[in-house]
C-alpha cells in the first residue's frame, strides 16, 4: 500500500453540502464562502495527514486489541478470522504495514467501514503529533459494522446475447452469522422458457478470499441454431477466489443430465444425438485481470485459461477434454485524443475421448457480441439447416473507442470502429495435431463495422453498421444494422 492513503483520507473527509435554491444573493455568497472555507480546511487537514503518514511511515505500531460495534449479527469465530491480519502480529509493525493490514481487513468485511482510534495518550490518529523518539505506539482500531437486511426479493429483466428474459429472485443473507447466502431465481424469456436456480454460498473456513458455491438448477432453452430444445437438470459445486490482486482461480465440479429435443432440424448429428446426455466434469479456470472496467475498459489487460475434463463416471455420454484461452489488451492514446484501442483474442480446443463430440459440448461463434456481421452462432460447420458447432476455433477483434464530437468525454456514449475475424472447424482425430492446427489457422471470416455504443454500469449496448469482408460457404451473414447487448464483447 502506498503512503498516499487517498482512500482513507477520503473517508475521513465529509462531502460538502450544495444547493443554492431559494436563497437570496447575499445568502448564496455567504454559503459559497463557507463552503470554500470548509474545502480549504479539509485540504489542509488532508495535507497534514499525508505529511504525517510520510514522516512516520516507519513508526512502530502495536495493535493491543480491536473493538467492534454492532457486530451481533456475526459469529465470534467469523469476526476473529476477519481481523486476524491485525491481531496475529505479535511484534510491532511499521505504520505503513499497519495500514496495509487495515486495508486487508476492510476488504474482507463487506459493508464495514473502519474508524481508527486509540486509547493511548500518544495517538497517531488523535490531535497530538507523533513523538519522534521512535517509541512503539499502541493503538485500538474501532470498527462499526453496518447491518444488512437478511431477506429481500426483487424482480427485473435481463437482456443480452440475442435474448431477453424476466426474473424474480429471493435471497437470504448472513443466515448463520458467517456471510452465508442462499438465493432462489426463477426466469422466463425469449430463449429460456423456464429456469429455476437454487444457490448457496459461503466463505471457506471463514476466509472471505475463498468462496464455496453450491447450486441446483433446472431449465429449458431454445437452441435456434439447431432448431431444438435443451432441457438441463443438475447441480454444481464451485470454489473460487476473490483476491485483491489480479490473479484469481476457480475450481468447479458439474453433474448434469441434459435432454436434447429435436424440433425441425434435418441434421444427422442432431437427429442421432437426440435424447439424454449425462455430463460429469471437473473444471479449472485461472484469470489475470487488471482492466479498469469489465464492459468497456480504457486500460489494462485480461488473460484467462480454462480446462475441463468430462468423464468422471462410466455412464458419461460423451467424454472429452476441453480448453479455452481468452485475452484482452487495452491501450490508451494520449489523454487529449480521448481514444483507446481494445485487442481481443479467443481460442478453444475440444478433444473427444470416444468417437465424436456432442453438439451440446461443441464451440459456437458468431453474432453481435462475438464475430459481428454474422448471425448468432452462424459461423462454422453446417448440416442442412443447422449450425452444428466445431471442435476448434480462433476469433478476435480490434476495436477503436473514441468520444463523440461535441459530446463530453465523460459521456457513456462512444464511437466504435472495429474489425472482427473468426474460424470454427471440426477436428479430424486421424489427421494429427499439426494438420488440425493448420486447418484452424488462417483463411478467417472477416468483417468491419462502425457505430455507437453506450456503456451502462450493468451492461454494454451497441448499434453498429456492419459489413462482411470475407465470407465462406454456409456462413450466415448479417449486413447493415446490427445491435448487441451484453457484458462480454469480442
Amino acid at each position: 500500500m502506498s503512503l498516499d492513503h487517498d482512500d482513507m483520507l477520503d473517508r475521513l473527509a465529509s462531502s460538502p453540502t450544495g444547493g443554492h435554491q431559494d436563497l437570496s444573493k447575499s445568502e448564496k455568497e455567504l454559503q459559497s464562502l463557507m463552503q470554500e472555507k470548509q474545502e480549504l480546511m479539509m485540504k489542509q487537514s488532508k495535507d497534514f495527514m499525508e505529511e504525517l503518514f510520510k514522516q512516520n511511515s516507519t513508526q512502530p505500531i502495536k495493535v493491543k486489541n480491536v473493538q467492534i460495534t454492532n457486530g451481533h449479527s456475526f459469529r465470534d469465530n467469523f469476526l476473529q478470522a476477519q481481523f486476524s491480519p491485525l491481531l496475529n502480529s505479535k511484534q510491532p509493525v511499521s505504520l505503513q504495514e499497519f495500514l496495509k493490514q487495515l486495508s486487508v481487513v476492510e476488504n474482507l468485511m463487506v459493508g464495514i467501514h473502519p474508524v481508527v482510534g486509540t486509547i493511548t495518550t500518544q495517538s497517531i490518529f488523535g490531535r497530538r503529533t507523533v513523538p519522534d523518539n521512535g517509541a512503539c505506539i499502541s493503538v485500538v482500531p474501532i470498527f462499526n459494522t453496518l447491518p444488512v437486511k437478511k431477506f429481500y426479493a426483487k424482480t427485473g429483466t435481463n437482456i443480452g446475447n440475442g435474448e431477453g428474459d424476466g426474473y424474480i429472485q429471493f435471497q437470504l443473507k448472513n443466515i448463520f452469522g458467517g456471510a452465508e447466502n442462499i438465493s432462489f431465481d426463477a426466469v422466463t424469456g425469449t430463449k429460456t422458457s423456464s429456469s429455476y436456480l437454487l444457490n448457496y454460498n459461503q466463505p471457506v473456513f471463514n476466509n472471505a478470499d475463498y468462496i464455496s458455491e453450491n447450486s441446483f438448477s433446472t431449465n429449458t432453452r431454445k437452441w435456434d441454431w439447431i432448431q431444438s430444445n435443451v432441457k438441463t437438470f443438475g447441480f454444481s459445486n464451485k470454489i473460487y477466489t476473490q483476491f485483491d490482486g489480479p490473479v484469481n482461480h476457480e475450481f468447479t465440479v458439474e453433474n448434469y443430465w441434459k435432454v436434447l429435443e429435436n424440433l425441425n432440424s434435418k441434421s444427422i448429428d442432431v437427429y442421432t444425438q437426440s435424447g439424454s446426455h449425462f455430463k460429469n466434469s471437473l473444471i479449472y479456470n485461472v484469470s489475470y485481470d487488471t482492466r479498469n472496467n469489465k464492459h468497456l475498459p480504457t486500460q489494462g489487460k485480461f488473460l484467462r485459461f480454462g480446462v475441463e475434463y468430462n468423464g468422471l463416471f462410466k455412464f458419461t455420454t460423451s467424454p472429452f477434454i476441453k480448453s479455452v484461452f481468452e485475452s484482452q489488451f487495452v491501450y490508451a492514446f494520449p489523454k487529449n485524443w480521448y481514444t483507446s484501442v481494445i485487442l481481443t483474442g479467443k481460442s478453444g480446443f475440444l478433444f473427444p475421448l470416444n468417437k465424436t463430440t456432442s453438439v451440446l459440448d461443441r464451440f459456437y461463434i458468431g453474432g453481435p457480441n462475438d464475430v459481428r456481421s454474422f448471425t448468432l452462432n452462424g459461423l462454422g460447420p453446417k448440416d442442412y439447416n443447422s449450425s452444428i458447432g466445431g471442435d476448434m476455433f480462433i476469433n478476435g477483434g480490434l476495436s477503436f473507442i473514441s468520444k463523440i464530437p461535441r459530446v463530453s468525454s465523460e459521456s457513456n456514449f462512444k464511437l466504435h470502429n472495429f474489425v472482427n475475424f473468426g474460424k470454427l472447424v471440426p477436428m479430424d482425430k486421424s489427421a494429427g495435431f499439426v494438420r488440425n492446427f493448420k486447418s484452424v489457422v488462417g483463411d478467417f471470416s472477416l468483417s468491419y463495422g462502425f457505430g455507437i455504443l453506450y456503456n451502462h454500469p450493468m451492461a454494454r449496448f451497441e448499434l453498429n453498421f456492419v459489413l462482411p469482408l470475407v465470407v465462406h460457404d454456409r456462413d450466415y451473414v448479417r449486413k447493415g444494422l446490427q445491435y448487441g447487448i451484453g457484458v462480454s464483447f469480442l
